[in-house]
């Protein structure tokens, strides 16, 4: 019985805050909007630095949480999936949810480079089971490419509005900052409610680390892709998951074995079946997502597709599949 009611408290928990991370998303969405408004920013860069960034910070608090505790392998599954769940579970509810939806590849050619570059250089980083600090420090430099690129070029062609500025009161920037925490705070007890469940249900660190952890930590990308999409700020939607996987990719994998260095623990990723099926898959769904950016407005059942691809990757997870068998 006394498991069962930890179990049931855990549930509360993350009721609550899945409440508050919600919430907190949506005001934080509303705030990117009025400030682009204010300072004449391209939605893009807003959801491709602000929001994106922001909202990988649990990625990021994993990722060296396990090195310090020496569980280096978390992280990698961590970042794998999430990298996999913003793109076909985040982009898919996107997609299925909106009317028009519509991602450009001719007006983001250098992003989807970009991540293009870090999905494919990370994969082959990971292959070997290892991550080297030559390879960290490869991953911070390009990132630090893609922050100067966003903030200096990609608005280059972005016309300004001279009417109708948007006027932000100073009590809209406590908001900001208090919804900004409430992101923090609903992801890092959606993540401690969902993986004690899981561990009360003896799921295995490998499989919760790809897919419970992920899952918790791309949250906070979900909840603000649910009200970008609601008012049909696709710019967002895109930015958001651009920016946060090339932000994971980079720099969570980088910040946290740069940390493991000087703690001394090495970084390993130790599941056999870890390169065989999450690589590929991640490889498989930024592909797709290049795909439909080629689409004048990308239909709706690729929403679907995105969807039944991203149960694929749980189930998978799940029983260990090699899609290397497949083939």
């Amino acid at each position: 019985m006394a498991p069962l009611i930890i179990v049931s408290v855990w549930f509360i928990v993350l009721f609550f805050a899945l409440i508050i991370l919600l919430k907190s998303a949506d005001y934080l969405v509303s705030f990117a909007e009025k400030l682009g408004n204010k300072f004449n920013i391209h939605a893009f860069i807003i959801g491709a630095t602000v929001v994106a960034f922001g909202t990988s910070l649990p990625e990021l608090a994993v990722g060296i949480t396990s090195i310090l505790g020496g569980e280096p392998d978390i992280i990698t599954g961590t970042v794998v999936g999430s990298s996999i769940s913003n793109i076909l579970l985040i982009t898919g509810v996107a997609i299925f949810i909106s009317t028009g939806f519509v991602i450009r590849f001719v007006n983001h050619r250098i992003e989807f480079l970009l991540l293009i570059l870090s999905t494919i250089l990370c994969a082959c980083f990971l292959w070997d089971k290892s991550f080297k600090l030559i390879e960290a420090l490869i991953c911070l430099v390009l990132l630090a490419i893609y922050l100067v690129y966003v903030v200096w070029f990609s608005n280059k062609n972005f016309e300004p509005s001279k009417q109708n500025v948007m006027i932000i009161h100073k009590k809209e920037y406590a908001l900001f900052a208090l919804s900004s925490f409430g992101v923090w705070l609903g992801a890092k007890y959606t993540i401690d409610a969902i993986t004690n469940i899981s561990q009360m249900l003896s799921l295995g660190n490998d499989v919760i680390a790809q897919t419970v952890v992920a899952l918790g930590t791309s949250l906070p990308e979900l909840a603000v892709t649910l009200a970008a999409a609601r008012k049909k700020q696709f710019g967002i939607v895109l930015g958001n998951v651009m920016g946060s996987n090339i932000f994971n990719l980079l720099a969570v994998l980088a910040i946290p074995t740069i940390v493991g260095v000087w703690v001394e623990k090495p970084y390993f990723v130790y599941d056999d079946g870890f390169n065989q099926f999450s690589i590929p898959l991640m490889l498989l769904a930024t592909f797709l997502l290049v795909l439909v950016s080629f689409f004048k407005v990308t239909p709706r059942s690729f929403g679907v597709l995105f969807l039944l691809l991203y149960i694929f990757f749980l189930v998978g997870s799940f029983l260990k599949i090699n899609l290397f068998l497949f083939f």
